[in-house]
């Protein structure tokens, strides 16, 4: 079979069935408009490209999950969101390390005041969890603590999908509100986003 001759249609359905060809297709379709497009909004070669590898690794693995209907638009609007997010991430490391070197304190005094300050958030992070409805806990605590897979969720609580999807929604507001006060410190460690 000749993949190149395929419709993005017709690869996307192959692809869903784990055929390697049709994913290598859809790389070498794909790679060097979404490589552009990362290079354009951010201006760093080395940069774009670990975006648009990240952006295909992040597909095949999402491959039998992913709903698609258009390969283009999803590329693109994964690209857009991944762009977002590590721009977010940027912002959020300057205001750390920006507050780091605003605090005037001594190196030794600022080592104690960092395991104080993530022992308070370790202790925010408790009564934040403690508020939130028992699954919907449950549900944060696997995603955001033990880094579990929506998927591994679901299957573990024997839960939908979208049931997981929607207490992980709930929890991030919650959390959100509750965790106000070391906002960066928790964007940085991943359990606002």
């Amino acid at each position: 079979m000749k993949y190149s001759t395929l419709s993005d249609q017709e690869l996307l359905n192959l692809f869903k069935g784990s055929d390697e060809s049709a994913f290598k297709e859809i790389y070498l379709r794909y790679w060097k408009e979404v490589y552009k497009v990362a290079y354009k909004k951010i201006h760093d070669r080395e940069l774009a490209e670990e975006l648009t590898q990240n952006l295909f690794v992040d597909l095949w693995k999402r491959r039998e999950t992913s709903v698609i209907q258009s390969l283009s638009a999803y590329l693109f609007g994964a690209l857009k969101y991944a762009i977002i997010n590590y721009f977010k991430s940027m912002i959020a490391q300057e205001n750390y390390h920006l507050h780091l070197q605003t605090t005037e304190q001594p190196c030794a005094s600022n080592s104690a005041d960092h395991l104080a300050l993530l022992n308070d958030l370790s202790e925010a992070i408790n009564k934040g969890i403690a508020l939130l409805p028992k699954k919907t806990g449950e549900v944060f605590k696997l995603s955001r603590i033990h880094n579990c897979s929506v998927k591994d969720i679901s299957r573990q609580l024997n839960i939908s999908e979208k049931a997981v999807e929607y207490h992980i929604t709930q929890s991030l507001k919650t959390m959100r509100f509750h965790l106000k006060e070391y906002f960066v410190l928790a964007l940085i460690l991943g359990l606002l986003f």
